[in-house]
């Protein structure tokens, strides 16, 4: 299950398993054409979720935020902010901190054409 919110500062937030956040960042690359290292470095960073989990673990980090092109942000085409993973447990879980200007309303309309179950808590 993914799980939207949106922050008072303006931030949408999707939190699920690693493979749902995933294919919610290659269903936005195919919906939208987006081909921007950010976008790239997140699918990166969750598809090693251990090895990215360990490193932030041992420098105390709380977020990764994956790499971006100067020109990306600059076009306002940069879409995932920072990263969190975390562990309870069994379950591996992830949190994707989206750009300002990405519109929460778009992403919940990607976010239910997965077909998984929306929780939506604004």
């Amino acid at each position: 299950m993914l799980r939207i919110s949106r922050s008072p500062f303006g931030y949408t937030y999707v939190e699920g398993s690693p493979e749902e956040i995933v294919s919610l960042l290659k269903l936005i690359q195919d919906e939208w054409s987006r081909d921007t290292d950010d976008l790239d470095d997140a699918i990166r960073i969750i598809s090693n979720f251990e090895v990215f989990y360990e490193m932030m673990r041992k420098k105390f980090k709380e977020y990764i935020s994956p790499r971006k092109r100067e020109g990306d942000l600059i076009r306002g085409l940069v879409v995932v902010d920072k990263i969190k993973l975390m562990k309870s447990g069994d379950a591996r879980i992830v949190t994707v901190i989206f750009d300002k200007r990405v519109n929460h309303y778009e992403l919940e309309h990607l976010v239910r054409k997965l077909n998984t179950s929306l929780e939506d808590k604004r």
